[in-house]
């Protein structure tokens, strides 16, 4: 059996492993890495208008169940040795890439900026500067001095990656804890972004929270479903007003295993009630084949480990139903 450094260790810890191994330069200030096809990323430029369904959801495919359009979403952007998980030059890269969404996740630092970090506190991984400091401990202006792993990449707020996203992509933002959930909400808001990023919640907190929260039914929610029995409450039980801005329901990781499991009859209870389905891929080097078999199982979008390979799977997968552009 063949053994994968990659496949065994999660990707962080690699990174911290393969860099000084094989000698890999590190960018030594923030648009200093050059993507493979040479263009810097941070000062990629918007040179045509992206496609409607990748700026805005309100009338396009991600709201519209009956649409045929695949769609994937970047997880944490197309990160690799030297464009950190949760960093803008991964995130251009995964919009230069073709991305329909990127996602990325969700904090509150001390002063109620909303910033694109992962943990809390700061693995060592992430930043071995600022590693073991809590963000919801931090300001802004801290959170942003600190550098990303073997980079001097920094976190970013919200608010900028909002701006930059515009015109682009469309943004997912994994919210974290349940009590940043309002300023998950007016984030989006202050930004103007309501038809172009949309939240990743839980079904209890799309039910408990949501509903008392100014603003919530102007924002779209991707809800996570951990059972058959969830799924269905979601189509069949959750309150009109909620469902119509719940347009997508995630089924999470180990799902194959839920007792009862019906993917098809799921995801057609889904569509009658309005909404869309999605589905992860395995977590280290997903293939062209798994993620068309993805699509071809039912799920409307796919939430992809390898963004490239994705794009590849999306265009078979778009021309065997006839859409165009795939």
């Amino acid at each position: 059996m063949s053994f994968s450094l990659r496949t065994a260790l999660p990707a962080p810890q690699l990174r911290l492993l393969l860099v000084p191994l094989l000698g890999l330069a590190v960018p030594s200030a923030p648009g200093a890495g050059v993507a493979a096809s040479g263009a810097l990323l941070l000062t990629a430029a918007l040179t045509q208008p992206a496609p409607a369904w990748r700026t805005n959801m309100t009338g396009q495919c991600w709201t519209n169940s009956s649409c045929d359009r695949a769609l994937i979403v970047s997880h944490g952007g197309d990160w690799s040795l030297t464009f950190p998980y949760d960093s803008l030059p991964a995130f251009q890269l995964a919009w230069q890439d073709g991305a329909d969404c990127v996602k990325g996740d969700f904090r509150v630092s001390v002063d109620n900026v909303g910033m694109v970090t992962h943990s809390s506190p700061i693995e060592v991984y992430e930043s071995p500067r600022c590693a073991g400091k809590r963000i919801e401990n931090l300001t802004a202006a801290e959170i942003s001095r600190c550098p990303m792993a073997l980079t001097n990449y920094t976190f970013q707020r919200w608010d900028t990656m909002l701006a930059w996203a515009e015109q682009r992509v469309i943004f997912m933002l994994c919210v974290k804890r349940s009590q940043d959930l309002p300023r998950a909400i007016s984030t989006i808001l202050e930004a103007g972004a309501q038809d172009r990023a949309f939240l990743e919640i839980s079904l209890g907190d799309l039910v408990s929270l949501v509903p008392r929260i100014p603003g919530w039914d102007r924002v779209y929610y991707l809800v996570q479903a951990g059972s058959m029995e969830e799924v269905l409450r979601l189509a069949v039980n959750v309150s009109a007003a909620l469902r119509a801005r719940a347009f997508t329901c995630e089924f999470n990781p180990g799902y194959q295993k839920w007792p009862g499991l019906n993917i098809s009859a799921a995801v057609s209870q889904l569509h009658e009630a309005g909404v869309r389905s999605l589905a992860a891929t395995s977590k280290f080097e997903p293939s062209v084949l798994e993620q068309e078999g993805l699509f071809r199982n039912g799920f409307d979008v796919v939430y992809t480990y390898d963004t490239k390979n994705a794009v590849k799977a999306r265009t078979v997968v778009d021309k065997a139903r006839g859409v165009a552009p795939p």
